[in-house]
């Protein structure tokens, strides 16, 4: 078929969508088209979704396809908008649906885990077999301000203003490592890389150059707690990150935003999922990492913890459907 062709058969078609779609826009939802107007709006996105892939196999313009991209991206935020009632839903389902999608993208998970957790023994050896090493990657003030913090130990605790003050700094601080992860998958995936990279060396080199002065009980009890929440929400994001980045890459044919757009929810669930990991980690590492426990309470606690983290990764979400955006999504790279 002729471009000249498919225009012809199916501009009334994709005029009436664009009707459609712009009603449930202008009335924040689909409740205003009736069950006849979202049956009408669901049958016309699906004839889209053909069209569109037509259009990418035969080469039948970009101007095209970016045209019915963006229609067929309005017509499923119309249909799968909801109320707010509706997105309390999804919010669930998206949490669900979390460890699935983590699993259905396992490749990219694996390879940030190399780029974090590589540097991180690497260079946590290093600090502690050679005191140079840490002082090339770090200064000296660094260091020492490291040092005053795990040099008592935490036999005595915090009190709780204390608590619920670290509490805060550690959500900020920890949102904001994941967010570089993810965020920066936007420039082609390097982001993700560098941040890992970087997040990773500078953890090792803290905890090797720790360890090496006699403080290794001090700082190993108080990460050990928190660490299978918060590292791991740190490797999903950079995950999520590194997948964007590919999205952009390898767009199987479609453009490079309507690429993106494809991957969205995917990624949404993961991000997801790395919020609630994070939120974990926060209250753990605020109220109970520095708190006066025996290190060895502490010790079986962070065991406790990757047992957790792990088992939820592996069978979480198992029987669960395959999302529609999933399944085009599949569909779309044949």
């Amino acid at each position: 078929m002729t471009r000249e062709e498919l225009l012809r058969l199916r501009k009334d078609r994709w005029t009436r969508l664009q009707e459609l779609i712009a009603s449930a826009e202008a009335g924040l939802g689909t409740h205003r088209l009736g069950p006849a107007g979202v049956a009408e709006l669901a049958q016309l996105y699906r004839a889209l979704a053909g069209d569109l892939m037509l259009v990418r196999r035969d080469k039948l313009g970009a101007d095209l396809e970016r045209h019915l991209d963006n229609l067929a991206s309005r017509a499923h935020n119309a249909l799968y908008a909801g109320t707010s009632v509706g997105n309390r839903f999804k919010l669930v389902s998206l949490l669900l649906d979390f460890a699935p999608a983590l699993r259905r993208n396992l490749r990219f998970f694996l390879l940030a885990s190399v780029l974090f957790y590589g540097p991180t023994f690497v260079a946590g050896y290093a600090a502690y077999s050679d005191e140079t090493y840490a002082l090339a990657v770090l200064s000296e003030g660094q260091l020492s301000q490291m040092e005053e913090m795990h040099s008592k130990g935490h036999k005595e605790g915090r009190d709780s203003d204390a608590d619920a003050g670290m509490t805060g700094f550690y959500v900020f601080n920890n949102i904001g490592i994941a967010f570089r992860c993810f965020a920066t998958g936007i420039l082609f995936g390097l982001g993700p890389i560098f941040f890992l990279l970087y997040n990773g060396l500078m953890g090792g080199v803290v905890v090797g150059h720790l360890a090496r002065i006699g403080y290794a009980e001090n700082i190993f009890s108080f990460v050990s707690t928190h660490a299978p929440w918060e590292l791991t929400a740190i490797v999903i994001s950079g995950a999520a990150g590194l997948q964007m980045g590919y999205a952009l890459v390898s767009t199987k044919g479609r453009t490079r935003l309507g690429n993106l757009q494809a991957h969205g929810l995917e990624l949404l669930r993961q991000v997801a999922g790395t919020a609630v990991f994070l939120a974990i980690a926060a209250l753990i590492e605020g109220w109970y990492s520095p708190s006066s426990l025996p290190s060895i309470v502490k010790y079986y606690s962070g065991a406790v913890g990757w047992v957790l983290v792990f088992g939820l990764i592996i069978f979480g979400g198992r029987g669960r459907t395959l999302p529609e955006d999933v399944v085009e999504l599949r569909r779309g790279q044949r």
